[in-house]
């Protein structure tokens, strides 16, 4: 019980906006790899914070045009 109670209180609560944000990302992300729209892509990637030039960014492009060039 008492572990119970410490879990309780250390759970963080995300709100109901966040929440609906990150599903609509990734329901846009599904449909992006599925077309492999590059573009589209590249645009969800700017909006969830990574920069053009940043390492993770590039890393994420040279992934995804990788797989989209297998179809």
């Amino acid at each position: 019980m008492e572990e119970e109670k410490r879990r309780g209180i250390r759970r963080k609560r995300l709100d109901t906006e966040q929440r609906r944000k990150a599903e609509k990302t990734k329901l846009d992300l599904a449909k992006v790899l599925a077309y492999g729209d590059e573009r589209g892509f590249m645009k969800i990637m700017r909006e969830i914070g990574l920069k053009d030039d940043s390492p993770e960014f590039l890393k994420a492009l040279k992934a995804f045009r990788e797989q989209a060039g297998r179809r």
